[in-house]
């Protein structure tokens, strides 16, 4: 009688880079690895898969997605520098806000991370996007953490602008002024909110925003947040072209007016001091992540 083959166990050290207070730069090979080998993919039907990311969590993604849901159902991670960052700044018991939470890939990561003392608030204008997010944080078990809207942010109450999704990347659903008539049949009306008028966020420790031309709006849109005088850090997408129109650095003085300070995360090197000169002589097209503390 031949004796049966034992079922193959990483180490259990291996195991423990994936846990995500341990998802730091210098583990980054060994976690891409070990999250690509427990990386899995079962097609649905409609344009939905479930895969596994990050080699703990479940996620409902669209196959038809070219910009993102590709490299979750490959690789299982997106912007693992991000990722690693994000892992060490939030803490049990925070109250975090995802602004552009797409799919839900950084919702379920802060999920995990705030735990059932903390509260992820995932903003999602994106009506299908959205839907795909409430399934993954059910079959995650996280609907009691992450609470989701489908509400476009922006500088005032009720503003209506054109909501234009790229059928094949949908991260880049951006809002363009309602003036542009053209775009009227190509898009649909949607209205936007200020962030400070969601009352379980102005005690807000985190805000990750990530909007595609929003940005700068969103900021102003937290004015009543600012003026609580809370501590607070802001991860900001920041593309300066997007700001051509009053000039990048205006929006860098409104960033700074408010006491924060200005970190950029560098995918090679981590978390660097950056300042207002920095931002200007980086490439005008290129995204900058900054992380704006006070």
């Amino acid at each position: 009688m031949f004796a049966r083959k034992p079922i193959y166990t990483p180490p259990t050290h291996r195991l423990r880079l994936l846990a995500p207070p341990l998802m730091r730069r210098e583990n980054r090979t060994d976690n891409e690895a070990l999250i690509r080998a427990r990386c899995i993919t079962a097609y649905l039907g409609e344009s939905t898969a479930l895969c596994r990311i990050l080699g703990r969590y479940k996620l409902f993604v669209d196959t038809q997605d070219a910009g993102l849901s590709v490299h979750l159902m490959l690789d299982g991670y997106w912007e693992m520098w991000l990722t690693e960052v994000l892992a060490e700044f939030v803490k049990p018991g925070m109250v975090v806000a995802d602004i552009g939470a797409n799919l839900g890939y950084f919702s379920m990561l802060l999920a995990d991370l705030v735990g059932d003392r903390g509260r992820v608030h995932a903003i999602e204008p994106n009506a299908a996007l959205a839907q795909r997010l409430r399934k993954s944080a059910r079959a995650n078990g996280y609907e009691r953490i992450i609470e989701i809207s489908e509400d476009a942010l922006g500088d005032v109450d009720g503003g209506l602008f054109h909501f234009v999704i790229p059928p094949t990347d949908p991260k880049n659903g951006h809002l363009i002024p309602i003036e542009f008539a053209p775009l009227a049949d190509a898009a649909e009306l949607i209205g936007t909110r200020r962030l400070d008028g969601f009352p379980a966020l102005m005690d807000v420790d985190i805000v990750k925003i990530d909007a595609d031309t929003a940005e700068r709006a969103i900021w102003r849109g937290m004015r009543g947040i600012f003026d609580r005088g809370r501590p607070m850090t802001v991860f900001l997408e920041f593309t300066a072209e997007r700001y051509a129109d009053t000039g990048a650095g205006a929006f860098v003085d409104e960033i700074t007016a408010e006491g924060f300070t200005i970190a950029r995360v560098d995918p090679a090197e981590g978390v660097i001091e950056w300042s207002k000169e920095a931002i200007l002589a980086f490439p005008a097209n290129e995204d900058q992540i900054l992380i704006l503390r006070r």
